[in-house]
């Protein structure tokens, strides 16, 4: 199908490219936000998504951290359980 009278768009932008204005523009036309606490509200949105981000970067590190740990612990009562069995076989 063909339509009948085609309208070519004015903009292409990319994924990201243009998405804080034509945000602020939704807010603006359809919630008659005003643009100052538009852009508030997307200066925020982004705040919390650093937030996230950031959130997520420090689970992954902890979760790093706590594998380390156990790895560690294990090592250690390896050579615990080693130095027990020597105790053993050599009475005083």
């Amino acid at each position: 199908m063909i339509p009948e009278n085609p309208s070519p768009k004015k903009f292409w932008y990319a994924d990201l490219e243009g998405f804080e204005f034509r945000s602020q523009q939704r807010l603006k036309e359809d919630l008659g936000i005003d643009e100052d606490s538009a852009e508030l509200i997307l200066h925020l949105r982004n705040q919390v998504i650093a937030l996230q981000s950031r959130l997520h970067e420090l689970e992954a590190e902890l979760a790093t951290y706590k594998t380390n740990q156990h790895m560690r612990l294990a090592c250690y009562r390896e050579v615990f359980y080693e130095g027990t069995w020597i105790e053993l076989d050599y009475p005083d």
